[in-house]
């Protein structure tokens, strides 16, 4: 009898204990319009524990405190841990329970709102309006002394921090123009940033901005941040100190540049309670060392079946993004436009990338971008300024344009020379030269590399090139250098370099030591002062050391009726600079040109009508489809992969006993980066996967299966579902799982026998298997897995909890 009181006060104390941690939150008592059936409170439970409500009560008052209503003493109300609980009259959607309140609101005087514990030894209580002329009582003080505010019609009246109660009305809640019921309140913060100034200072470059607090609370000390950005990479995250209501904190750090002639730094302002993020956001640029891009060409006087445009070209050893370019005339006008420029390349600017194409037949389409605003060109006298959208100017020029003739460009004589800048008509036939150099630049000398092979001998790696002097006068001598770097590595290492005598044309062969394993590009480099034209010194070749850079990932060899065949490659290395590569079925080669951007898969298949049908039926779009496939046997074949060098990539055959022949099932690369052996492929558990990860793919395979659920518990009453999430050791199984009741009945069956991926997701909805939601309670959940390959076991079970 002793042990049994000695519980109960246990119990007793500890609900006393989590009661004490239940809030008034939220509450709606003036809705705008008439207030019958709109109002509202939230409830907030602060503590680790749920709470039962039976016998709990709100009070309300205008000169003294009231019952509003009482929670059925006998009743289940329970508010869960860290979660609310929401009290509203008969129109307000999504209520835990619907009352009549009918809270105070209007007149002169402080009105109140008190909740009530069961056993009366809790209350929390909300006093708001002033002056207190009734005396009504806080939870410290009698009278109270502190009030929170009289709230305009349709704003509630909410706790600054979630279930943080400091006894003080006035500084617990705040006026909310956006309602959160049943929901976290958010209280309106506004950190903002307007300007970001890069100065350098005994060869020293800092960063200066202001952070300002537009709201009308403090923000506390190391709760916000500077988030730094150069050239798009992360610089550093920076701790900002307290910054005080309505004011500001200046921010100020030395920061080191890369080596390049143009950064661009950008500064974010995190806060996680900030709630207008549009003004977090400042950014500058600079010019490090001599503009890196720069106005190489224009035709601003076209004849009719032509149009304006302009050419600028990147001199610099860096790749440029240059969407937040902008040139800009005389009159203010603006031409914008998105695009990249490559080191020692072009681009040009026009409104009709087709006209253009039209018009001037040889020019490369990939260096053609069509303007998103454009200003025309004055004939005569004209001011042009290429600038950034922070206002760093990279070049400007101004020309007089009487005496240059109709449909005839003007060309930059030399763009690597910023002294005695001098433009000149175009000499070239089509009157324009717009992605190529310009036909006045006097390349007198100029060196040309050219790629003729790459193999292993002896253990070491022979590397053919041909060098030529290809411009008006010989270079005698150039330094020859060569990088590797293993395809998924930035960085490159130089394994060769030599001097070398030139006459006219010279091959020459060298040596560099064999890589360890792996996809490796070499690139090659001719170098010489006197070389006036970079774009044509640069080469570059492949060695596959057994690398895996992309491999044959799927294989549908059987389709079902009326669907083609395909094979599926994955790539798993971006090769930027791999033009072409060749798939062998067989005895017949196809070849297949490296389409443009970056893509993880590729489709190849028989004709462009069964392209059509693969992307209409599974959604391919975006995937890059390749047509020229022959025929697959049923009965296998042999497969290979190859590059352009000539490097083979995977060799192997093929066999529909790796999908023990099931038509319309694809066979499926387990893992991309292992090697096509039989024990790496597989079944596809959803028939096909074209496009997308295969559904049998695994990097490591789980000692042990699991089997968790989430959320639990879940109510099928309130339309809420549960997901099973397992992981099983096996690459492939069979997967039965069935839901139990306490006393062993099986009450649904979701999944039977079904072919399943070592990982994967389960949904339910509550329901058995005659369609009914089940009562709430808790239930047993066993899933079973038998090994595909093996026929090995495995069991695991677990509880899921229904409620209300």
């Amino acid at each position: 009898m002793r042990k049994s009181y000695i519980s109960f006060l246990f119990i007793l104390f500890i609900t006393t204990l989590n009661s004490q941690n239940v809030v008034i939150n939220e509450v709606l008592y003036d809705p705008e319009g008439s207030d019958g059936g709109y109002e509202w409170i939230e409830l907030y439970n602060n503590s680790d524990s749920a709470v039962n409500l039976a016998g709990w009560r709100f009070e309300k008052a205008g000169s003294e405190f009231e019952t509003v209503f009482i929670f059925d003493p006998i009743g289940w109300f329970p508010i869960e841990p860290n979660a609310y609980f929401l009290i509203g009259e008969e129109f307000v959607p999504n209520c835990d329970l619907i009352e009549n309140l009918a809270f105070q609101n209007g007149g002169t005087a402080t009105d109140g709102i008190r909740l009530i514990s069961a056993d009366t030894l809790y209350t929390d209580t909300v006093l708001y309006d002033s002056p207190n002329t009734n005396n009504l009582p806080d939870d410290v003080s009698n009278p109270g002394l502190y009030f929170a505010v009289d709230v305009a019609g349709g704003n509630s009246l909410a706790r600054v921090q979630n279930g943080v109660d400091s006894d003080n009305c006035e500084l617990d809640f705040f006026e909310c123009s956006d309602p959160t019921p049943g929901e976290p309140n958010f209280y309106p913060i506004d950190l903002a940033i307007y300007e970001l100034e890069l100065t350098l200072n005994n060869d020293e470059y800092w960063l200066q901005t202001e952070v300002f607090n537009l709201s009308t609370q403090n923000v506390d000390n190391l709760t916000a941040s500077l988030e730094i950005t150069v050239n798009s990479s992360s610089y550093g995250s920076y701790y900002l100190p307290a910054i005080p209501a309505l004011g500001s904190v200046a921010f100020t750090q030395q920061i080191s540049l890369p080596a390049m002639e143009y950064c661009v730094v950008e500064a974010e302002v995190i806060f996680l309670y900030d709630n207008e993020l549009g003004n977090n956001f400042a950014a500058t640029s600079i010019l490090l060392d001599e503009n890196p891009i720069l106005i190489n060409e224009m035709l601003f006087k076209p004849e009719s079946s032509n149009q304006e445009w302009i050419e600028i070209y990147n001199r610099s050893a860096c790749a440029y993004v240059v969407d937040n370019l902008q040139i800009m005339d005389a009159s203010g006008g603006i031409i914008s436009f998105n695009g990249s420029l490559q080191s020692n390349s072009f681009l040009v600017i026009c409104q009709d990338a087709n006209l253009l194409f039209q018009t001037y037949s040889n020019c490369d389409q990939n260096l053609v971008v069509e303007a998103i605003d454009w200003t025309s060109l004055n004939n005569t006298e004209e001011t042009l300024i290429l600038m950034d959208e922070f206002g760093t100017v990279f070049d400007s020029l101004s020309y007089n344009g009487n005496n240059c003739p109709a449909n005839y460009s003007f060309e930059r004589v030399n763009p690597f020379n910023d002294e005695n800048i001098q433009w000149l008509v175009c000499i070239d036939s089509c009157g324009g030269t717009p992605t190529f150099h310009n036909s006045v630049l006097p390349i007198e000398k100029d060196l040309k590399l050219e790629f003729i092979e790459i193999y292993e001998e002896n253990s070491k790696i022979n590397h053919k090139l041909k060098i030529s002097n290809i411009g008006l006068e010989n270079i005698e001598s150039a330094e020859i250098n060569c990088y590797q770097r293993e395809v998924d590595d930035i960085s490159n290492m130089n394994v060769y370099s030599d001097f070398i005598e030139l006459v006219d044309t010279l091959e020459i062969s060298f040596h560099t030591d064999l890589p360890g394993s792996g996809y490796f590009e070499f690139q090659y480099e001719i170098i010489s002062d006197e070389d006036l034209n970079a774009a044509n010194d640069q080469q570059i070749s492949h060695f596959n050391n057994g690398g895996l850079p992309f491999v044959i990932n799927e294989i549908m060899y059987a389709p079902q009726n009326d669907m083609p065949e395909w094979i599926e490659l994955k790539f798993n290395s971006n090769i930027e600079n791999l033009e072409e590569y060749f798939l062998v079925v067989d005895e017949d080669t196809l070849q297949i040109t490296n389409p443009e951007g970056e893509f993880d898969f590729m489709i190849i298949t028989h004709s462009q009508s069964d392209i059509d049908t693969l992307q209409a039926f599974y959604g391919l779009d975006e995937i890059p489809m390749v047509k020229g496939l022959v025929s697959l046997s049923n009965s296998g074949e042999q497969l290979a992969l190859f590059d352009n060098c000539h490097n083979l990539i995977e060799s192997f055959f093929f066999s529909p006993e790796w999908n023990d022949a099931i038509p319309g099932t694809s066979i499926e690369r387990i893992n991309s980066n292992l090697p096509a052996t039989e024990n790496n492929w597989g079944p596809s558990v959803e028939m096909c996967t074209p496009g997308t990860e295969n559904s049998i793919f695994v990097e490591v395979l789980p000692s042990n299966m699991k089997l968790s659920v989430d959320p639990n518990p879940f109510s099928p009453y309130r339309n809420e579902y549960t997901i099973f999430s397992f992981k099983l050791p096996q690459v492939i199984s069979r997967v039965t799982l069935r839901i139990f009741d306490l006393k062993g009945r099986m009450l649904r069956k979701l999944v039977n026998q079904q072919l399943q991926a070592s990982t994967g997701n389960i949904v339910w909805d509550g329901k058995g298997d005659n369609g009914k939601k089940l009562p709430v309670g808790v239930y047993v959940v066993l899933m079973e897995a038998t090994s595909y390959e093996t026929e090995k076991v495995y069991n695991k079970k677990i509880t899921v909890v229904i409620g209300k």
